[in-house]
């Protein structure tokens, strides 16, 4: 016979971990996949912005290496600079290896039950429940929440709509010489021109620095001499040890539906990253405690759960994603753009981003609407115009 359970959560990530507690907590039976052993490496620039910090079911203080309070910004090849401070932190840097597995521990303890090296190879869906085949053999529940990441096999599975767009990103975890380590401290830092469409970090861990690049298109060129750049410009290349890993990241949703044959998609599964930044984890956090609601609210009727979800995706994260695509089309389509606003008001716009961030204030509270950047692209235009006259 197979394990029964009223909620199966697949991936051990923010969201599944999140969707698993709430779930655990209102007093449901509910299971965790996890195809890894755990604690498992999960590739990432570990920086936990305020935003997700806020939406934390649980305190995770023990596992923040370094609280960043500081944010700097610099736009290459204009050698502009700006820096943001908050009382709180803007991002908070941890080991994604840590934080999950903290995270999973927690719903563990509200009662969640955790099959880990148990990878999904097959999904089906019956009238009133679904059957999730692994290795292990079948095990059926009322509910699925696909947690299980950009590349996941239960969309895939059950036929779920695509339309994301998965763009490439690449990451060094570097270690130096503390004294080297220490001139990064405290501060969260993002360079532009490092590559077209796209951006740098170099975020500081306990005992090495976390060092990236993304491009914002699907093709990105060649990500490795980008990052060897960058890792020069930061004095790094001599480091005693570097660790490679390539990632993508969904910065455009899902066509949607986000629930089907009681499937509910959640974090990158959906493609819920910020199109502004590529971060995750804070709507990840919110899309499996969104996803845990509505089963509870629905009390595991199919239908009551899909509008559920269904409504509090389009009156929270769907609209933030809507507004951050504007911005990011303009970060990254338009360079030229890009550094006359940066030129003029990088420092307003860096606060805004970082209120943003930070968890003060959405994207859909910023002025960057279609009228707005309309109105810049003209003034830029106008201004390029007038310079070829004179």
């Amino acid at each position: 016979m197979p394990l029964t359970y009223d909620v199966i959560v697949v991936g051990s990530g923010p969201a599944g971990s999140s969707a698993a507690w709430r779930l655990a907590r209102a007093g449901l039976s509910v299971a965790v996949l996890e195809k890894d052993a755990l604690p498992r490496y999960k590739t990432c620039g570990g920086g936990i912005i305020g935003r997700g910090l806020q939406v934390l079911p649980v305190d995770m203080v023990h596992v923040i290496e370094q609280a960043c309070c500081t944010a700097r910004l610099n736009v290459f090849p204009s050698e502009l600079s700006f820096t943001t401070y908050r009382a709180s932190p803007i991002v908070s840097m941890t080991m994604r290896a840590q934080f999950d597995y903290a995270l999973l521990s927690a719903a563990q303890v509200a009662g969640a039950a955790v099959h880990q090296c148990c990878a999904v190879k097959d999904v089906s869906s019956q009238r009133d429940s679904v059957t999730v085949m692994t290795h292990r053999g079948a095990m059926t529940a009322k509910f699925i929440v696909a947690a299980d990441g950009a590349l996941s096999t239960v969309a895939r599975r059950i036929g779920m709509t695509d339309g994301r767009v998965l763009i490439p990103a690449l990451e060094y975890e570097v270690t130096i010489p503390p004294e080297r380590l220490e001139r990064f401290s405290g501060v969260a830092r993002f360079d532009f021109g490092i590559l077209p469409h796209g951006y740098a970090w170099a975020f500081p861990k306990r005992q090495h620095l976390s060092i990236g690049v993304l491009s914002m298109i699907q093709r990105g060129g060649d990500l490795k001499q980008s990052i060897m750049r960058y890792a020069d410009l930061l004095g790094c290349r001599d480091a005693t040890r570097i660790e490679q890993h390539g990632f993508v990241i969904p910065v455009r949703p899902r066509n949607g539906p986000y629930i089907d044959k009681r499937v509910l998609l959640v974090g990158d599964a959906a493609g819920f990253a910020d199109p502004v930044t590529g971060e995750g984890i804070s709507f990840a956090l919110r899309s499996g405690q969104l996803a845990a609601e509505s089963l509870v609210a629905g009390n595991l009727e199919e239908e009551p759960v899909r509008q559920t979800y269904s409504h509090l995706l389009a009156g929270s994260i769907l609209p933030e994603l809507r507004a951050g695509r504007l911005l990011a089309r303009f970060l990254y389509d338009f360079p030229r753009l890009r550094s006359w606003v940066f030129a003029r008001h990088g420092q307003r716009l860096c606060e805004a981003v970082t209120d943003v961030m930070a968890g003060t204030r959405t994207y859909c509270d910023l002025t960057f609407t279609p009228k707005s950047l309309f109105k810049l692209l003209t003034l830029h235009w106008r201004r390029k115009e007038g310079n070829r006259i004179a």
